[in-house]
C-alpha cells in the first residue's frame, strides 16, 4: 500500500463582492490546453444549433413531463446536430465552446424542455472540466496518462458520441464531497469502487458514468483524497434503482446507482490522477455549480414568454380590450421585466468571468451569485405569470404550470440557495474560500 499526502490548495486572497473586472496580480486566472477562443462565427453558431432544436423539444416536452419519461429523441437530436462535443476543444474535433457561449447554448435548450437541458449539462459537467485540465509543468508518467485519458474521452464524445453522467451526490450527504462515504481501494490493474450514489441524471441512459469516491489506501490530511472514477454502462457490478417520481424535472431519470464492488481499469480515473476532485471543486467551482444557471435562467425566460403570449389573448373582464392595456398589469410585467434582464446580465457577467479569469475570487463569488439569482427568480417569476394569467394558466395543457414545477427544483441543485448565501456572506466578511473547510462542499 502506498502512502500518497492530498495536494495543498493555493492561498487566494480573500474578496468581497467585488464590481470591478480588472484582475489583480493575485487573481491571475488559471491556463488550460484549452482552445475555448471567441470566435464570434462559431459562438453564434453554437447557440443557433441550440436555438433550432427548440421547437422540437417543445412539441415533445409535456409528454416527456408527464409521463416521466426519459428524452431519447431529445438527445438524439443533440447527437445529430454535434452538441455531445460543445466542450470539446477545437484541436480534438470539437466546437470548443467558452463558458459564456455555453451558458448562452444550455439556456435557449432549456427554453424547449428543461429537463433535457438540465441532463445535458451533466454531461457537459464532466466534458467542460476535463477540457480545463492544463499539462502544462507536468512531465512524466503523470503527464501521460492525463493526455491519454483526456485523449479517449474526447474520442468517445466526438466519434462514438457517447455520453457522460455525473454520479456525486449521495443518500443523507448530497453533494458535500468531503463527507462521501463511496469508495475505491486500489487493485493490480486498477481500482475497486463501492458505493452508492443519489440523484444521478441519465441514470441508465448515459454510457459512462463519473462517479466520485475517496480512497481506502492513501492518507494524509483530514479528509481522505477524492477522485473521480468512470465506469461503464454495462459494468456488471453497477445497478440503477428506477424510483424517480418528483414534482418538477420528471423525465430527466435521475435515479440511484449502486455500485457493488465493480472493477475500474486504472486508465478510467479521470484526468489520470488521483485526489484532485476536492481541489478542483473548491478552487473552480463553476462547472458543479454556474453550469445550472443557464438552466433556470431559461425557464425564466420561457415562463416569461408563456405569460406574455398569455395575457395577448385575454381580455379585462366586461370589455373587448386586451388585458395588456391594463395599467396594473403592465406594471407587474414591467418589475418581472427587469428583473428577469437583471438575471440576465448578473449570469452573463459571471459566465464572462470564468472565461477571463477562471478560479480566481471574482469569478467564484460571481458564480455563486448567479446561481442564487437564477435559482429564484425562475419559480417566482413562474408563480407571479400565473397569478396575473390567472385560472387558466394552471391547465396541464398550457406550459406555465410544468415551468412552474421544474423552476421550483433550482435552490435544490448544488450549490443550494442558502448554501450560495453562506458562500457569498463568508466572502464578504474576508474569509479565504480557497480554503475546503470554509466552502460547503
Amino acid at each position: 500500500m502506498s502512502t500518497t499526502t492530498r495536494a495543498p490548495i493555493p492561498g487566494e486572497p480573500s474578496s468581497r463582492l467585488a464590481v470591478t473586472d480588472t484582475a489583480t496580480d493575485a487573481d491571475t486566472a488559471t491556463d488550460a490546453d484549452t482552445d475555448t477562443d471567441t470566435d464570434t462565427d462559431t459562438d453564434t453558431d453554437i447557440v443557433q444549433r441550440c436555438r433550432a432544436l427548440v421547437p422540437r423539444f417543445l412539441l415533445r416536452a409535456e409528454q416527456h413531463d408527464r409521463l416521466g419519461i426519459f428524452p431519447e429523441a431529445n438527445f438524439q437530436d443533440l447527437k445529430d446536430a454535434g452538441l455531445l462535443s460543445i466542450m470539446v476543444p477545437k484541436t480534438h474535433g470539437g466546437l470548443g465552446s467558452s463558458f459564456a457561449t455555453y451558458t448562452q447554448a444550455i439556456e435557449a435548450l432549456a427554453q424547449g424542455d428543461a429537463a433535457t437541458a438540465l441532463a445535458f449539462n451533466m454531461h457537459n459537467i464532466a466534458i467542460g472540466s476535463l477540457a480545463e485540465v492544463s499539462v502544462a509543468g507536468i512531465g512524466g508518467s503523470m503527464a501521460r496518462r492525463m493526455v491519454a485519458f483526456r485523449d479517449w474521452v474526447f474520442r468517445e464524445t466526438v466519434d462514438g458520441k457517447k455520453l457522460f453522467a455525473s454520479a456525486s451526490s449521495e443518500p443523507g450527504i448530497g453533494a458535500h464531497f468531503s463527507k462521501f462515504k463511496t469508495a475505491y481501494h486500489r487493485v493490480d490493474g486498477g481500482f475497486v469502487l463501492t458505493g452508492t450514489k443519489s440523484f444521478v441524471s441519465m441514470a441508465g441512459f448515459a454510457d459512462y458514468y463519473v462517479v466520485a469516491a475517496r480512497a481506502q489506501d492513501i492518507t494524509g490530511g483530514d479528509v481522505a483524497p477524492l477522485s473521480y472514477l468512470v465506469v461503464e454502462k454495462d459494468n456488471p457490478n453497477i445497478e440503477f434503482e428506477f424510483t424517480w417520481d418528483t414534482l418538477g424535472m420528471r423525465s430527466t431519470s435521475t435515479n440511484p446507482m449502486h455500485i457493488n464492488g465493480a472493477f475500474i481499469p486504472k486508465d478510467r480515473l479521470f484526468g489520470g490522477s488521483e485526489g484532485m476532485a476536492l481541489y478542483k471543486i473548491v478552487k473552480e467551482p463553476h462547472w458543479l455549480v454556474g453550469g445550472y444557471n443557464g438552466v433556470y435562467l431559461g425557464i425564466a425566460n420561457a415562463a416569461f414568454d408563456a405569460m406574455i403570449s398569455l395575457l395577448k389573448k385575454k381580455r379585462i373582464p366586461g370589455t373587448d380590450k386586451s388585458l395588456t392595456q391594463d395599467p396594473r398589469v403592465q406594471y407587474q410585467v414591467g418589475e418581472l421585466a427587469a428583473r428577469l434582464q437583471s438575471a440576465r446580465l448578473v449570469t452573463a457577467n459571471a459566465a464572462s468571468l470564468v472565461d477571463t479569469a477562471r478560479g480566481t475570487a471574482r469569478a467564484n463569488i460571481a458564480i455563486h451569485h448567479a446561481k442564487l439569482v437564477c435559482s429564484e427568480l425562475a419559480p417566482s417569476l413562474a408563480s407571479r405569470a400565473i397569478r396575473l394569467c390567472g385560472a387558466s394558466a394552471i391547465s396541464r395543457k398550457l406550459p406555465l404550470e410544468r415551468l412552474y414545477r421544474d423552476a421550483r427544483c433550482g435552490g435544490l441543485m448544488p450549490a443550494t440557495s442558502d448554501e450560495c448565501l453562506l458562500y457569498l456572506g463568508k466572502s464578504a466578511l474576508g474569509s479565504d474560500m480557497s480554503n475546503p473547510d470554509e466552502t460547503h462542499w
